[in-house]
């Protein structure tokens, strides 16, 4: 079972906008909304690919309530904390036009202490050995780095896989809980292991030091450069085809998806690798933060290109 936790959800409303100018009046040509969150956004693909999930966080208010429906309705177990706060929504507006997409992101509401030790009594209960425990995304008012790490270690004590999709602060703390994935986009490397600049070598550099650190698997996202995964052996390098964007939103929740699943099944890395970054890529032809269909992950699998990136020297290209 692959156990999500969203501590910071959102409900995500998307606008479509043609010509999008700012200091304007701009009109919607259509509206959707879905239920998201980096974790929750794994989740959906974790359920679109067939594997195991379960979707955990604070959810609260109306907006809290409608990201339950739809999960629900998409038949993803689930079992939140119910907080008196309002779950936040976060604004996207898509431009087709212009081809660009913006993100404007709430903060979301306060966690009390009560709703902590509820949340630490859930995981308790839910969480089995074996299991792999994500932890994703932002943390709410009242939430620290310092207590999610002290959670995960934790349940690392009691036999679970932690699996990391954080950034900052949270990130820092989650690495002394000893996770064994770690998914950090190309600026969130950059920023955890203080790196000078973020040419290709000083990437690939920087993951094969997190992997001689303990953490077993290391994943990059490049965006449209594809993905980075470091793991004992070495370092891969994965790159999609290049495609015409609907959606960014929860590309990088996807890869992080397919490849938790392929390290659930046992899966070669070199196909874990094709299978994330096809997973991805199917993601952002999607509306909004919609999941991929496993036909259309499987179709892009083939159009995969890997390179094996055996020592340090082996590119100085500048990303």
């Amino acid at each position: 079972m692959i156990i999500t936790v969203t501590l910071n959800p959102a409900l995500d409303k998307t606008l479509t906008i043609p010509g999008f100018t700012l200091d304007a009046v701009n009109r919607a040509a259509s509206v959707r909304l879905d239920a998201g969150g980096k974790g929750i956004n794994v989740s959906k693909v974790l359920k679109s690919l067939g594997t195991d999930t379960l979707a955990m966080g604070f959810l609260g208010g109306a907006a809290g309530n409608r990201i339950a429906g739809a999960l629900e309705r998409m038949q993803i177990q689930s079992e939140f904390v119910h907080i008196d706060g309002e779950t936040r929504t976060n604004l996207k507006v898509f431009d087709p036009e212009n081809h660009t997409y913006t993100d404007l992101n709430e903060p979301g509401p306060s966690v009390s202490q009560t709703d902590l030790e509820r949340m630490r009594e859930k995981l308790r209960e839910r969480v089995s050995p074996g299991d792999t425990v994500l932890f994703a995304g932002s943390l709410p008012a009242g939430v620290t780095g310092r207590l999610t790490a002290a959670w995960a270690a934790e349940l690392k004590e009691r036999g679970a896989h932690i699996a990391v999709d954080q950034d900052g602060e949270a990130l820092r703390e989650m690495i002394g809980a000893g996770p064994f994935f770690i998914k950090p986009n190309e600026r969130e490397l950059c920023e955890l292991m203080d790196l000078s600049d973020a040419k290709m070598a000083t990437l690939c550099g920087a993951a094969r030091t997190l992997v001689q650190r303990g953490i077993r698997h290391v994943a990059v996202s490049l965006g449209k450069k594809g993905a980075l995964f470091a793991d004992s052996t070495g370092v891969l390098l994965a790159v999609g085809p290049s495609v015409e964007a609907v959606s960014t939103v929860g590309a990088g929740d996807a890869l992080t998806a397919a490849y938790l699943s392929a390290l659930e099944r046992e899966m070669e890395r070199e196909n874990a690798a094709r299978f994330a970054v096809a997973s991805a890529t199917a993601k952002v032809v999607c509306p909004g933060s919609s999941p991929p269909s496993r036909e259309a992950v499987e179709a892009f699998i083939p159009e995969i290109e890997i390179q094996t990136i055996n020592d340090r020297e082996s590119t100085e290209e500048e990303t």
